[in-house]
């Protein structure tokens, strides 16, 4: 559970949304203490005047501007606001704000010396720690998995910004009381949470956190290893095969909490490891000498399962390209498929990958303080697209060439530099072990996650899969739901608590207990709106009929209709690439490219057509992906396009569904790009799309928004037939010209029950 709420806490806006200065005199900044004497007033100024559009956001800052301020009280039921209302489950999540809590307790005690104050925060540290569960307890400890020195870094770079003025930005306000807070705390309790730690685990664990694993090639592998100290006998192995460095204790003695030993070996080049970091490049070639590794220790009984989410579901499909013997069952979590939906999705390359490359290279460990720092990004992505430079130039943009963005950029079509790091082809019928698999409607790696679930079905006929997919998004799905998605309340049904179905799995596969109850077949759905799981034993047992729909253009309203068209019409659209007028850059707070899951008010960016079917007589629940065979016809040799499926209620709310791009020279072949002939009708089978299941209320209609994409999130497609990534604006010339004939068709998957 821990590791999901940091993701959680990573994916947090940081656009405060207000540019009101407060006047805050720079002689305030001049030492340490005149600035602890000067935040809290600072503080107090900004608690009435903080806003953020994102209830998220804003009771995580808001809880930091209040410990500043000194506000213990309301800062600790500010955590437990945000426990409710966004995770929604405040039991479960009562270790959320650990370090602040044990801090606010402690001080509203007022102990007046040093070994007084060591006495009070250890009393409170114990008091709240034992409130929690073994999960709990690891979360908390977790918090504490952390250098002063970075910490006090993050805060003077962030007191550098604003130290040379006399007045602050709200937003500049609260994001100095955030890193502050943090900072202060910290510094009074991070060593004497170590002495408590240290002494909790000398009395319950053992542990390894300098493990180094020596490849044939003479590479290196950092590892660290967790067992229960009253455990003498051999007991299965659960593993993480880990990027993101740092909390490597934590996890293994979360994984140690639940009966097993726990094992996290991090990628080649991070933490103890001195090769160079070169994600997803290597993991297949490690994995299966880390697994023989660990397998021939003494504390493993000769069973290992492997799990984790995004990256980490990648590295587990890179370790099945040849499976150890000990490995007996993977369990990956919102997949990455490298190549597939990530850096590209279905051919386009996405700004965000240059971001999280500085995420994991930077440093040995995760430099968060880059990765959040959304304001340089939304600079960087705003400078790229309003410039019309080359995407290929986004790097240098940023101020600092990246060897491994470009080297990306060298393989747009699925190669073999993508193919060779993971199963391929028959490969997939050599994985003779049981796979469960997680990942969201609203998942961002959804069609990664998919990739692999098609391509098992495809090659191997053990038909040992299993799968679970919700109303979730790339966090929720790893571990623990979020109550609310933009503006959407899931279904109480749907609050699944999925980390500990995880652990039930591997209780099952690695000590023979009752498989999971939710997996009653392979496929497991929740359908939302009706509240309530529904398991098929395939994918395609999601639907069982067919909505067809054929685009329309009737006195200049844009339809779609159920009946064929007698004669096909073209459909005409200008799109003028060089329009540089419309800014959408996705922020923290869109889901899976959605501002909202939920809105009333719609509108969408205007290279885009709204085409909508009259309303539904009948409830109808559409479940599994959209298809589509869309006849065309550009002036252009290439277009990327857009395709996004709504619900329109009949009270006029827009519903998000599903969010799908494709570039067409990619359509028929991710492997090999075929260009489009200009001024030529051609047919775009679009088919790798995302996953919904939901019930449509009667009355509602069904909106498909279609066109191509162009926004600062993604290269930009300006047709020319050259490497897109070199393309400029100076490639866009005349206007894109597109006729979308009638005869295309939409096909949506319905499930009558």
């Amino acid at each position: 559970m821990k590791k999901s709420i940091i993701l959680l806490l990573i994916c947090f806006s940081f656009q405060i949304g207000t540019s009101q200065k407060i006047y805050f005199e720079k002689n305030n900044y001049k030492d340490s203490l005149t600035l602890s004497k000067n935040m809290p007033l600072l503080a107090k100024k900004v608690l009435p005047l903080y806003k953020n559009p994102s209830r998220a956001s804003y009771l995580d800052y808001y809880s930091r501007i209040q410990s500043v301020a000194g506000d213990f009280k309301g800062m600790h039921e500010t955590f437990v606001t945000y426990s409710q209302e966004i995770l929604g489950d405040s039991i479960a999540n009562r270790p959320l704000g650990f370090v602040y809590k044990t801090y606010g307790k402690t001080a509203l005690k007022e102990p007046k010396t040093k070994s007084d104050f060591e006495k009070v925060f250890t009393a409170e540290f114990y008091k709240l720690y034992n409130t929690f569960n073994t999960d709990g307890k690891s979360w908390a400890e977790g918090y504490y998995e952390l250098k002063l020195s970075d910490i006090k870094n993050d805060f003077e770079t962030q007191l550098k910004a604003v130290r040379d003025n006399d007045s602050i930005s709200v937003e500049n306000a609260a994001q100095l009381c955030r890193q502050y807070s943090r900072y202060f705390i910290l510094s009074k309790t991070l060593s004497l949470a170590h002495k408590i730690i240290a002494k909790i685990e000398a009395e319950t664990y053992i542990i390894d956190r300098d493990i180094i694993i020596t490849l044939p090639n003479g590479s290196t592998i950092s590892a660290t290893m967790v067992r229960l100290k009253n455990v003498s006998e051999p007991q299965p192995v659960v593993m993480k095969y880990n990027i993101y460095a740092g909390n490597e204790v934590s996890d293994c003695k979360e994984i140690a909490n639940m009966g097993y030993v726990g094992f996290v070996a991090n990628t080649r080049g991070k933490r103890l490891s001195n090769d160079p970091i070169e994600p997803y490049e290597h993991d297949g070639d490690d994995a299966y000498h880390i697994l023989d590794w660990v397998s021939k220790q003494p504390w493993c009984n000769g069973k290992i399962g492997l799990y984790g989410g995004s990256y980490l579901g990648f590295s587990q499909w890179s370790a099945v390209k040849k499976v150890h013997p000990a490995l007996k069952t993977i369990v990956p979590l919102v997949s990455v498929g490298a190549g597939i939906d990530f850096p590209m999705q279905n051919g386009i390359f996405m700004s965000y990958a240059l971001k999280w490359i500085h995420l994991v290279t930077n440093t040995k460990l995760t430099d968060l303080n880059s990765f959040l720092n959304s304001k340089k990004w939304d600079e960087v992505f705003t400078q790229y697209y309003k410039t019309g430079a080359s995407f290929g130039s986004l790097d240098k943009i940023e101020g600092n060439p990246s060897p491994l963005f470009q080297r990306w950029l060298e393989h747009p079509a699925y190669d073999s530099y993508w193919q060779n790091m993971t199963p391929q082809k028959e490969a997939f019928a050599n994985i003779n072990i049981p796979i469960l698999s997680t990942t969201g409607y609203y998942d961002d790696d959804q069609l990664g996650a998919m990739y692999y679930y098609n391509q098992y079905q495809k090659y191997n006929k053990s038909d040992n899969y299993y799968l679970i997919i919700g109303p979730y998004d790339h966090g929720g799905s790893q571990g623990t739901p979020r109550k609310e998605l933009g503006g959407y309340t899931i279904d109480e049904a749907a609050n699944i608590p999925i980390n500990a179905i995880i652990f039930e799995w591997f209780d099952h596969i690695l000590k023979g207990a009752k498989r999971p109850e939710i997996l009653k077949d392979k496929v497991n759905f929740e359908i939302m709106g009706k509240n309530e799981w529904k398991s098929v034993s395939s994918l395609d047992k999601m639907h069982n009929e067919n909505l067809t729909f054929y685009l329309s253009n009737n006195n200049s309203k844009y339809s779609l209709q159920k009946t064929a068209p007698k004669k096909a019409i073209a459909i005409n659209q200008t799109v003028d690439l060089t329009d540089r007028s419309e800014i959408n850059i996705y922020n923290d707070d869109y889901v899976n490219g959605f501002p909202k899951v939920i809105d009333s008010i719609f509108k969408p960016e205007k290279h885009l057509l709204v085409f909508e079917s009259d309303p539904l007589e009948n409830s109808t629940i559409i479940s599994g992906s959209l298809k589509t065979s869309l006849k065309i016809s550009t002036n252009k040799k290439d277009i990327d396009v857009e395709i996004q499926l709504y619900e329109k209620t009949a009270k006029d709310q827009y519903f998000a569904l599903t969010n799908n791009l494709q570039r067409a020279s990619f359509a028929k072949d991710r492997t090999k790009r075929q260009l489009l002939t200009p001024n030529k009708i051609e047919t775009i089978d679009i088919e790798q799309t995302f996953i919904i299941s939901k019930e449509l209320e009667k009355g509602s209609s069904i909106v498909i928004v279609l066109g191509v994409n162009k926004n600062p999130n993604w290269e930009v497609n300006y047709g020319s037939g050259k490497n897109v990534s070199d393309e400029t604006i100076a490639d866009a010339k005349e206007p894109l010209q597109i006729k979308w004939y009638s005869d295309s068709t939409i096909t949506i998957p319905i499930l009558k029950l």
